[in-house]
């Protein structure tokens, strides 16, 4: 997802829940995965090139770090877990198949009716993630090279399969997975919490 996206989907799930003070340190976190030393020798911050296994254990250890964190009253530390956890699952919606998959079992379904976290499309062998191929790929991000790059780049290619912004079919569809997927998130810390614990995650004890 665009920048700009990745904020405005964090906002729509944990806006009316954090202060806005705690929301912002959520959301640089979240943005922060897209900074240019991580483009490279990172794929699992994004669940790019099929690093589903190494993503999933990433996602599980903020999840954890962001636990911990809220339980020894470190508010900036668990928002920044949450942030870094948002944003490798709102990725996953926009730089794999899983859209394309939800859909081909769901025709006619409307974008806010996708199961973000179906078991069936999350254990299909076909469900798959763009690839990066370097250095033709770092082109195809550049929006007057993108037409000239892209016909050289395979299909399976993250230039092909991504649902990063509105020109590209199924991104409604992205977006509301990781809408949804961010509350889900939030919903499964806020379980291990005391109110307290929630409090000092989301700020509302400042």
């Amino acid at each position: 997802m665009k920048k700009q996206f990745h904020r405005e989907i964090t906002t729509r799930a944990l806006g009316s829940i954090f202060t806005s003070q705690a929301l912002e340190e959520v959301i640089l976190a979240n943005l922060g995965q897209d900074a240019l030393r991580y483009q490279v020798g990172h794929d699992h911050f994004h669940f790019d090139s099929n690093s589903f296994a190494v993503g999933n254990a990433y996602c599980e250890q903020q999840r954890l770090l962001a636990v911990t964190a809220a339980q020894n009253n470190q508010g900036t530390l668990a928002r920044q877990a949450l942030g870094r956890l948002t944003h490798t699952v709102q990725d996953l919606y926009a730089h794999s198949n899983y859209v394309a998959l939800w859909c081909e079992g769901h025709a006619g379904s409307l974008p806010e009716e996708i199961d973000p976290e179906a078991a069936d499309i999350m254990q299909d062998a076909r469900l798959h993630s763009g690839k990066l191929y370097y250095p033709l790929e770092i082109l195809s991000f550049i929006p007057a090279f993108n037409p000239h790059v892209l016909p050289l780049l395979p299909r399976d290619s993250h230039a092909w399969m991504n649902l990063d912004d509105p020109s590209r079919p199924g991104f409604e569809f992205a977006f509301e997975a990781a809408v949804t997927r961010t509350g889900g998130e939030f919903t499964r810390l806020a379980n291990q919490l005391s109110g307290r614990q929630m409090s000092i995650l989301t700020g509302n004890n400042l």
